[in-house]
């Protein structure tokens, strides 16, 4: 008995001192270049000890494993301390039982580069040391030694910080998920194995959780069945799908999802409201070839509504993260829903609207833009590149066969209303910055024809500058034209206005000058008058004869003010050198001797004699 006893103690304090006896460090150097060459990445561990109590297992402290040298220096995965617990029975069956293993503070650094390849699709692959052919026929087996980790009967990880760096955009993009906990069951080959996680999206101050199933487990790596409810923030959704042939398939649902709850500054007057988004995604997790990029991800279908206060815009889509091909539809369209503030003073509606645009990242490309406003057509395209570290705008477009009148109203609210049937043309770019106006500048041309100006008699207006009380009957306070043509350039303060021309029964008009954002106006030109009223004027103003060209008396004019208050002036001084330019031409002739200029002379009438031979 005394004998048994102590070998019974013998053996306890063996079992106690097994741990000291047996360092796991001396094989270093056969298990790290067997973990090396699995993963094709440089590995480190500080210690290795073997572990008896509560659990049977191995603890490893200072783990760490470096990324692609075409990435980055830096380490791919650092864990500070984790556990491996194995099974006591099967190890009398001499088969080694993962129960449990735990990471405890692991960070993660996955990069994305400018080509959309991330620094995770490398691991596994080394074509110099694997040929090609063999990485081709079963490129899983590189993969393999990495799904032993997580073919555990329960993976745990606690304190976990996962550091995504997106170097697809300038300047590069950094994104933490911190507070990581992250445990797994049953993931057994044969198994449906259970999925938790919970951490925090940064900078965002966003709580990230998701539960789900995941199986059963192949020897191929196929999942046949992925279903998972997740939730960022405010906004939950839930993912169904397969592996297949080391391709995913996932059918993501989100309810809905508004910009208020959006970590970002949008800048919105009003928030937008994505409801019933449904996207099908097929990423290849192994590729088939050894070139072939893995993780590239399609997005295909997608579709959505955007709720924009009481309207709604049906979208659809398809491409990939890096470019996304976008179209949308909407029966109509009011301006009082709009997100971003208008400067408008009555809301309108826009109809039958259908758009077409690519998203790169942080450039939105508008393919094409119709639809209809005002009983007229509008067509657009442009591009927003908010790549550049000023964010730029360019858009042209045109609008045709519009009315006039209800878009003056909608637009700026006035004494004055302009009829008509109108088109307008721009070309316009520039800086844009949501807390500032728009820094645009560019063409643009407006026609409007068959229209008039109601409030503002243009020719009542010529009678009061002259002060010829009762040139016309009775003034209609209006004035009629058959064509209003302004080519003008969109600049910081307004509209340089380069050439107006505006043709009507009684007078045509040209001129230049400026329309303020602030409503001022400044006109400067020449009025033709008709014949008809250039005749009541000579009659009695005879001087005015002078100033006629190719029987139409012309006078030079002035406009000032405001759109709502605009005052007709006509320039004196430029009429005054106007009439003595012509005065001093025509005696030139005489004196030279031209006969038919003297008879001409003599026929403009007594009054005008005097005028001349009084200079």
């Amino acid at each position: 008995m005394v004998g048994l006893a102590i070998v019974i103690g013998l053996v306890i304090v063996v079992i106690l001192f097994l741990p000291v006896l047996l360092d796991l460090n001396r094989y270093r150097d056969r298990y790290l270049p067997v973990l090396e060459q699995a993963l094709h990445r440089p590995v480190d561990v500080q210690n290795v000890r073997l572990t008896l109590f509560p659990k049977l297992g191995v603890r490893v402290q200072g783990l760490t494993i470096a990324d692609d040298p075409a990435f980055s220096p830096m380490a791919f995965v650092t864990i500070p301390s984790a556990e491996v617990e194995i099974q006591w029975l099967p190890l009398l069956h001499r088969h080694i039982q993962v129960e449990h293993v735990r990471l405890h503070d692991p960070t993660v650094h996955v990069i994305r580069t400018q080509d959309g390849v991330l620094n995770m699709a490398t691991i596994g692959k080394d074509p110099a040391l694997q040929p090609p052919a063999a990485a081709a026929a079963n490129p899983a087996n590189a993969l393999k030694p990495l799904f032993g980790v997580f073919a555990v009967e329960r993976f745990s990880m606690t304190g976990g910080n996962l550091q995504y760096e997106d170097r697809s955009q300038e300047p590069s993009r950094s994104y933490h998920l911190e507070r990581l906990e992250f445990v797994t069951n049953s993931v057994q080959f044969g198994q449906t194995a259970s999925l938790h996680m919970k951490g925090m999206v940064m900078p965002y101050q966003l709580p990230l959780e998701m539960n789900g199933r995941f199986g059963p487990l192949q020897p191929s790596f196929d999942l046949p069945m992925i279903d998972i409810v997740g939730r960022i923030g405010k906004v939950e959704g839930t993912a169904q799908g397969k592996v297949l042939d080391g391709r995913l398939e996932l059918d993501v649902q989100i309810p809905n999802v508004s910009t208020d709850d959006m970590p970002m500054n949008v800048a919105l007057a009003k928030p937008m409201v994505f409801s019933h988004i449904q996207a099908y995604l097929r990423a290849s997790l192994i590729p088939k070839e050894p070139s072939a990029p893995s993780g590239a991800v399609r997005i295909g279908p997608l579709t959505f509504d955007l709720q924009l206060g009481g309207s709604t815009i049906h979208l659809s889509g398809q491409g990939t993260p890096g470019r996304l091909n976008l179209s949308g539809e909407a029966p109509i369209l009011s301006s009082q829903d709009f997100p971003l503030t208008l400067s408008v003073q009555h809301p309108f509606p826009l109809e039958q609207i259908r758009f077409e645009t690519v998203i790169q990242g942080a450039r939105v490309d508008l393919v094409s833009l119709n639809a209809q406003a005002f009983k007229g057509n509008l067509e657009a395209h442009g591009i927003w590149d908010g790549t550049l570290p000023v964010p730029m705008l360019s858009l042209q477009g045109n609008f045709t066969n519009f009315a006039v009148e209800p878009m003056m109203q909608a637009v700026r609210s006035s004494s004055l209303s302009l009829t008509g049937m109108g088109e307008l043309h721009w070309s316009v770019a520039g800086a844009w910055l949501p807390s500032r106006h728009p820094n645009l500048n560019g063409p643009v041309r407006l026609r409007i024809r068959d229209g008039q100006l109601v409030g503002f008699d243009v020719v009542q207006a010529i009678e009061d500058a002259l002060q010829l009380p009762g040139l016309m009957e009775e003034s209609t306070g209006a004035t009629k034209f058959s064509l209003i043509d302004t080519k003008a350039e969109l600049e910081d303060r307004g509209l340089r206005i380069r050439q107006l021309t505006l043709e009507a029964p009684d007078f045509s008009l040209t001129g230049v000058g400026s329309l303020g954002f602030d409503r001022s106006l400044k006109l400067q030109g020449n009025l033709a008058i008709s014949p008809a009223i250039g005749d009541r004027i000579i009659q009695r103003f005879p001087m005015a004869k002078v100033a006629r060209h190719q029987g139409q008396l012309v006078l030079p004019f002035t406009v000032n003010g405001t759109v709502q208050d605009p005052v007709l002036q006509l320039d004196t001084q430029s009429f005054g050198d106007q009439v003595r330019t012509n005065v001093e031409r025509r005696i030139e002739k005489v004196l030279q001797g031209d006969e038919q200029e003297l008879q001409q002379l003599l026929q403009d009438g007594a009054d005008v004699l005097k005028q001349l031979f009084g200079q």
